[in-house]
């Protein structure tokens, strides 16, 4: 049988964690005034653009964010990342592993991420990875990360026609990608340097790399690594 890698974006395949920060906060400024806005990302009930923009609105205006509004930031968030879109780059051998997953039979791929579909569209087609045509799960498919990740395991299941995968493997680089991993019984690869490297494990993860430079070495991990703790 297949087994299914399911992939987040910014930190993991891609190196956009900085910019997409700062641009994202820049955003909500322009476009809805909020300043001084947290990017301890952590610290949100769920870490998506969606539900970050909407839980910060709903704390600040006392009502809901509307569609239109939503609509505003997104236009502006890639407008943003348009000036500096040289910034956008993938984690080192993120590219090459993928491309042997691709070749790879016992495996697929899909990709789970919190970033508005229009976002990570600008930051797949910048940084050259080739994913575009993943099934993919974006921050619109629901309020949390796993609702997310569930989305592109099903959206998998569809493409790939499996009615069921061997093992489901999880990588991302933050914490709520440990807890979301743990909730959903998923297996999870880490993917950051120190001190989050250590930040991982010790949420859990059981192995975490720095990138994916050494593709033999990230292949065996992924057969290796277990349900977080």
């Amino acid at each position: 049988m297949t087994k299914l890698l399911v992939f987040d974006l910014d930190g993991t395949l891609a190196r956009t964690n900085d910019v997409d920060r700062e641009c994202y906060a820049q955003a909500l400024l322009e476009t809805l005034e909020m300043a001084g806005l947290s990017t301890d990302w952590d610290s949100y009930d769920h870490v998506t653009d969606e539900s970050i923009v909407q839980q910060l609105y709903l704390e600040r205006f006392g009502r809901p964010l509307e569609s239109a509004e939503s609509a505003r930031v997104q236009a502006r968030l890639v407008e943003l990342f348009g000036a500096r879109s040289a910034e956008f780059q993938e984690i080192p051998g993120a590219g090459d592993l993928v491309r042997h997953l691709l070749a790879d039979p016992s495996w697929a791929i899909a990709l789970a991420t919190g970033s508005w579909r229009c976002s990570a569209e600008f930051k797949i087609h910048h940084t050259g990875l080739p994913i575009a045509e993943l099934p993919m799960a974006f921050a619109e498919d629901g309020p949390s990360r796993e609702s997310i990740v569930s989305a592109a395991i099903e959206r998998a299941r569809r493409h790939y026609r499996m009615p069921s995968f061997e093992r489901i493997v999880s990588v991302g680089d933050g914490l709520w990608d440990v807890r979301t991993a743990r909730n959903l019984g998923l297996p999870f690869l880490g993917v950051a340097d120190e001190p989050d490297a250590r930040a991982l494990r010790e949420a859990g993860a059981s192995h975490v790399v720095a990138d994916f430079r050494h593709t033999a070495l990230s292949l065996r991990l992924l057969d290796e690594v277990a349900v977080p703790r």
